[in-house]
This record gives structure tokens, C-alpha cells and sequence, in this order.
């Protein structure tokens, strides 16, 4: 891993710009899903909040491709974490004040949820560009270390600041974290933008990625299994604070067990290649988390908790840094950004109406079903992905 930033600093700097940004975004998912479910102590206003922060990126994910094929990536991540920060400054001082309610919250979300619908795909197409194609793996792997590093971090730091300099101070250090990211991206070169720049219209662009993502059967036979796992990892966000019970130094441990596992993930595939058909992983990855929630379902306590949250990141990231990492190396990488955009927003499509029922259910039902049927659907959905030969071939 040392290897590729000693031959490659604009890589290291690329990676560090990742670690502030998703630092910024796990600290503020943290504050967003502990004030409203504090506020309110509902499941369902904290559904029905996830589902108007993540609606609208999903709906701007196509448009957002095509701008990204059609223009600078590097300037698009910069622009999107500025923007970012610009609105967690602003929550700080509204809280400050104290006139900062749900509406506010989410409606600043809301805006922090479109800017992340540019720089997430942004992010994923860039690479290519930054390194040679037998690195990609590693450079995937290493990228998510960030991600996952965060999750552990964001959550516990974000907890830690509440407890003892207030929620104001919180918002502050999630501005400094997306500081950082626009700060480390300055002045790095997106080399496919400067060698063709697009000049089809954005719906033409967009038809051209919806056409692209039927030609290949590794993407469009993925995308539905894809959304399901989505869509049950989702509903943990809605699960979480009603397994602490609005504890949130529990909430901040279980989110970080997430992140700890996503880790494990990366650093595992950061260092080589592993030595199994990319079917085999992408369907051993289901197993394991539908697993995982099954024996949520069954396990009151914390550590049993800490230890499926773990299970179920290192999975994920292992499914995410392999699917991603066949994607980049498969397919065309002057449309890159726009399939990967339209992938995420397809993938992405059930979260909303996952915060939305999860938050509907939870209260009539019970998280030990949703947590069964959640596993059993996974679990049904690993033997889909195991039988698609395409993952297996060149």
C-alpha cells in the first residue's frame, strides 16, 4: 500500500481529500440522525428525514453524470465540498442561535445530499486517471480505506465533540474536515477532462449512459441486487438509534463498528489481489451480511451488536471495492461518470423508501423482524449473484 503513494503523491493527496470529506459527512450523518430522533424520539420523523436529505440526489444522480463526463472532476469535488461546507457552518450558527429546527436541518440536508451526488461519482471516475490500471484494485481499496476510516472516526469524534463542546462546535469541525478535502484537491489535474472535453446535450448524455449500462451485463444484471442490499443496509440508520435508545455514545459505537469492519475491508484488499472469481466474493459478501442481520435479530447485546455492525462493513466494503474496481476496468472510461452515476442513483433508488418504511414498520413490527427478514432477503438475493457467469468472465 506505502508502495503506490511513494510513486504517486498525487494519489496521497487525492486519498487524504477523500479521508476529510467522508470524515465531515459521517460526523454530520451522526448529528442529523441524534438531534432529530432526540428531538422527536421517532423512528418514523427520522425516516421521513433520511427520506427528504436522500431523495433528491437520487433523482440529480443522472444529470450529475453527464456534468461530470463534460466537465472537470477534480473543480466538481472541490465545488461540491466547498458547498458543504458553507451549509454546516451555517447549521452552527443557527444552532448557535438557537433557531435551528427539523425543517432547517433538513432542508440543509437536503442540500448537502445533492452535493454529495456529485462528489461520490466524481470521486469513483477520477481514479483511472490517477493511476495505472493494474493499481485500480489497490487504488479502490485504498480510497475506501478513507471512507471506512471515517465511519470509525466521524462517529466517535462527532459524539465526543457534542458531549463536551456542544453541538455547535460539532458542525464546526465537520466544516473543518470538508476544508481539508477542498484544500488537498487543489491544483490536481483531471487528465481525461483535459484530452476530451464533451459536447453532446446533458439528455443525450444521459440516454448514451442508460444505453451503455444495458449493453453490459455485469452492470444492468447487478443493479437489482445492487438495490436490495442497499435497501436493508439503508434501514440501519433508522435501526440504530432505536437500538440505543437515543444513546448517542451507543449509536457513535455501533455506527463505528460499521466503519471498523469497512476498514478490515479495505486494508484486506489494499494489500493484493484476492485469489477468488469475483462471483465467489461479490456472493460470499451477500452471505455474510444477510447473515450478520439475521443474528442482530437475536442479540440484545452491545457486543454481540458491535461484533454483526463489524461483520456487516467489512462485507460491504469488500462487495463495494470489487464490484467497483470490475466496473473500471470493464467498461469505457470516457463515459465512466455517467454509468457510475446512474448506477448509483439505481442502486441508491429504494434508500429513501427503505428510511420511509423502516421508520413505518419499526414501530409496528419490531426491529427483531425487520433485522429476520432483512437477513433472509440478502441471503436469497447472494444465490441470484453467484449465478451470474458474467462477473466470472473477461
Amino acid at each position: 500500500m506505502i508502495d503506490i503513494f511513494k510513486n504517486n503523491t498525487v494519489f496521497l493527496r487525492f486519498w487524504i481529500a477523500t479521508i476529510g470529506s467522508q470524515l465531515a459527512s459521517r460526523m454530520h450523518s451522526l448529528i442529523l440522525i441524534w438531534i432529530i430522533y432526540k428531538w422527536t424520539n421517532s423512528a418514523l420523523i427520522v425516516g421521513v428525514a433520511m427520506v427528504a436529505a436522500s431523495l433528491p440526489a437520487v433523482l440529480i444522480a443522472p444529470f450529475a453524470g453527464s456534468m461530470i463526463d463534460r466537465h472537470n472532476k477534480v473543480a466538481i469535488m472541490m465545488i461540491a465540498d466547498f458547498f458543504r461546507l458553507l451549509i454546516v457552518l451555517i447549521f452552527a450558527y443557527l444552532f448557535y442561535i438557537n433557531i435551528l429546527d427539523t425543517k432547517l436541518l433538513i432542508i440543509g440536508t437536503i442540500g448537502i445530499s445533492l452535493a454529495s451526488a456529485f462528489f461520490n461519482p466524481a470521486s469513483l471516475a477520477i481514479i483511472p486517471s490517477l493511476v495505472k490500471e493494474d493499481e485500480i484494485t489497490q487504488a479502490n481499496a485504498i480510497e475506501q480505506i478513507s471512507g471506512s476510516a471515517s465511519s470509525i472516526i466521524g462517529p466517535l469524534f462527532g459524539s465526543a465533540i457534542i458531549a463536551t463542546l456542544g453541538v455547535t462546535n460539532a458542525f464546526i469541525g465537520a466544516g473543518a474536515m470538508f476544508l481539508v478535502s477542498v484544500l488537498f484537491l487543489f491544483n490536481i489535474k483531471d487528465i481525461n477532462y483535459a484530452i476530451k472535453k464533451v459536447s453532446t446535450p446533458i439528455l443525450e448524455d444521459i440516454k448514451v449512459g442508460i444505453r451503455l449500462v444495458k449493453q453490459f451485463a455485469i452492470v444492468h444484471k447487478m443493479i437489482l441486487k445492487m438495490a436490495i442490499v442497499n435497501f436493508f443496509f439503508s434501514s440501519l440508520t433508522i435501526i440504530i438509534p432505536v437500538m440505543a435508545k437515543a444513546d448517542v455514545k451507543v449509536i457513535a459505537y455501533l455506527m463505528s463498528a460499521i466503519g471498523a469492519g469497512m476498514l478490515a475491508g479495505s486494508l484486506v484488499l489494499s494489500g493484493k489481489k484476492l485469489p477468488f472469481k469475483p462471483g465467489t466474493i461479490l456472493s460470499a459478501s451477500f452471505v455474510a451480511v444477510g447473515g450478520s442481520f439475521i443474528f442482530a435479530g437475536f442479540t440484545p447485546l452491545l457486543v454481540p451488536q458491535l461484533i454483526e455492525m463489524f461483520v456487516i462493513g467489512f462485507a460491504l466494503n469488500v462487495f463495494n471495492i470489487t464490484l467497483i474496481s470490475l466496473y473500471q476496468i470493464r467498461l469505457p472510461g470516457e463515459s465512466l461518470g455517467k454509468i457510475m452515476s446512474l448506477i448509483i442513483a439505481v442502486s441508491l433508488s429504494l434508500q429513501p423508501i427503505s428510511y420511509g418504511i423502516m421508520g413505518a414498520v419499526m414501530g409496528t413490527i419490531g426491529t427483531f423482524y425487520v433485522l429476520i427478514i432483512s437477513g433472509l432477503v440478502i441471503l436469497l438475493s447472494a444465490i441470484g449473484v453467484y449465478r451470474l457467469k458474467e462477473l466470472n468472465s473477461e
